[in-house]
């Protein structure tokens, strides 16, 4: 429903470029494009439209680049970092981290993309220096940050989920731990980011060869939020969960459980509502 909204109002814009326009005028429309494509960019990723995902994320850092916006310019090529790394292509989100860098001109902004987009793609090529570091960064500039929440924005809970994701990456089983543990502790339960750090802290659990206390972290997820509400990033957590306690020499009944719950779920059903993309003229 939402998808289909944004694109009813970016579908009108996009028509109100095709019409003369003062300068000014034209720049509002360019910049109001850009970020309704960047959040359908984010919807599409979210439903498992990947090759959507990108296209309207392109859309929205392009938009951004244009009109001199950064911060829809770094977010969207931030948001472009971490859905490459999902797709399991963590040299080309290190690249686009990069080029989001070049438009994060404030701490916060610095953090989140140090912390969303290069810190997991450092972890995921497993270069622990540069993570280490990055990690560093990341703490000083979030340390002089004051937090957005919201979905262009960000905050100490989602801060703490990347370190925690970046750490288990790297088998520092503890530090992932400690850190969704504090991500859960500052979100609602219920809610994405709850879910997204509580399924780290499973993970977690699983490394240390706890699968009592994994699945038990991992069923409390899907006890709580209906299987058409799963985002894709949650859905690919709980994957990796399922095979990590399957790698197990005798798996637990309750990972036997767990695993047979997760392959029942429904698939996700893409966003729908389509609307040309905007040029950029």
């Amino acid at each position: 429903m939402l998808a289909g909204e944004i694109h009813r109002a970016r579908h009108m814009v996009v028509d109100m470029l095709t019409h003369d326009q003062h300068e000014a005028d034209r720049t509002e429309l360019r910049r109001l494009a850009g970020w309704l494509s960047a959040l359908l960019g984010n919807l599409a990723f979210h439903t498992s439209d990947y090759a959507g995902a990108h296209i309207h994320l392109g859309t929205g850092a392009r938009l951004g680049a244009s009109v001199g916006e950064h911060h829809l310019a770094g977010w969207s090529l931030g948001a472009q970092s971490m859905v490459a790394c999902f797709g399991q292509r963590p040299a080309e989100a290190l690249e686009l981290a990069g080029h989001a860098h070049d438009y994060a001109d404030a701490p916060l902004r610095r953090a989140q993309i140090t912390a969303w987009c290069e810190l997991r793609a450092l972890a995921a090529l497993g270069r622990r220096g540069d993570a280490a570091a990055a990690t560093t960064r990341a703490q000083r500039d979030m340390d002089s940050a004051t937090d957005q929440p919201g979905r262009f924005g960000f905050d100490r809970a989602e801060f703490h989920q990347h370190l925690a994701e970046s750490a288990l990456r790297l088998g520092e089983t503890r530090q992932a731990s400690e850190h969704a543990a504090t991500a859960v502790s500052l979100k609602a339960t219920g809610s994405p980011g709850w879910a997204a750090a509580t399924v780290i802290r499973a993970r977690a659990a699983a490394a240390e060869h706890a699968p009592a206390d994994a699945t038990a972290l991992a069923t409390t997820v899907l006890d709580t939020i209906a299987p058409e509400h799963l985002r894709e990033t949650t859905r690919q957590r709980l994957t990796a969960l399922d095979q990590d306690m399957r790698a197990e020499r005798r798996p637990s009944p309750d990972s036997r459980e767990f695993h047979d719950r997760l392959r029942a779920l429904p698939a996700p059903t893409p966003a729908q509502g389509t609307s040309p993309e905007p040029n950029g003229h």
